[in-house]
């Protein structure tokens, strides 16, 4: 299912500036995905470019978003990382990614942003040489979409059947298919009824300070029981055939 309320303003933030400072949130994620890591990370979506930290220590790191802003972010802030402008719908991406270019791709929060999310699955597929692991994390269950959703430009939030969609006829096998963060899912689905102007307000940062300190314990606790069938994000692992 796609929202005709998706963002249509380029300039306007597709992230809260907290996330890129919520340290705790960042480990579980990745973390969770570990163990599909191997020698050669391609991050898929830099947006704040933090994740540099994490997937740099496991290995060759290349890192790529379609926003000059976020590459340009990205490499002040971590001069030693190789961070370049990449669209993954294009062709010039195939070229520049495949085949078999590294074994783990990572892409965290962006095919929602994508209209043909399909072709970017394809594509993402394309970087990875045979065995090589795709990790796709992507906001869960439509029946959350909100007005930060709109404002991050979200055509659409992923079910499982919606994500086995986007992965039709693309060349992998799903691994893992389950949800992720029921509490952040709950203060999502609150913040419907907020009336937010801005990914980028204070009430939002806010809540994603107090969360990554205070509540990330208890949802990663609760995160067992509830991955069946609802959280915040759905997270997809799938192997290169």
């Amino acid at each position: 299912m796609e929202s005709d309320t998706a963002r249509t303003d380029p300039l306007a933030p597709t992230f809260s500036s907290a996330i890129a400072d919520a340290h705790n949130y960042m480990e579980w994620i990745v973390s969770t995905l570990s163990p599909y890591f191997g020698r050669d990370v391609l991050e898929v979506g830099i947006g704040h470019g933090s994740y540099y930290e994490y997937l740099s220590k496991r290995g060759s790191y290349r890192g790529v978003d379609i926003d000059p802003a976020n590459v340009e972010g990205s490499r002040a802030k971590f001069p030693g990382g190789d961070f370049s402008l990449a669209d993954i719908t294009s062709e010039e991406f195939r070229s520049r990614f495949g085949p078999g270019k590294v074994d783990t791709v990572v892409c965290c929060n962006v095919i929602e942003h994508i209209e043909d999310d399909n072709r970017a699955v394809t594509n993402l597929a394309h970087a990875l040489a045979p065995g090589g692991h795709l990790l796709l994390l992507v906001p869960a269950l439509q029946q959350l979409y909100g007005e930060l959703d709109r404002l991050a430009g979200h055509y659409r939030r992923y079910d499982k059947p919606m994500m086995l969609k986007a992965c039709k006829d693309v060349p992998i096998e799903i691994l893992e298919l389950r949800y992720f963060n029921s509490i952040g899912g709950l203060a999502w689905w609150v913040n419907r009824f907020a009336g937010h102007q801005s990914l980028d307000d204070g009430a939002v940062n806010a809540q994603i300070r107090i969360f990554d300190k205070y509540i990330l314990p208890i949802s990663r606790m609760v995160d067992p029981l509830t991955r069946g069938f609802f959280g915040q994000s759905l997270i997809c692992v799938a192997k290169r055939k």
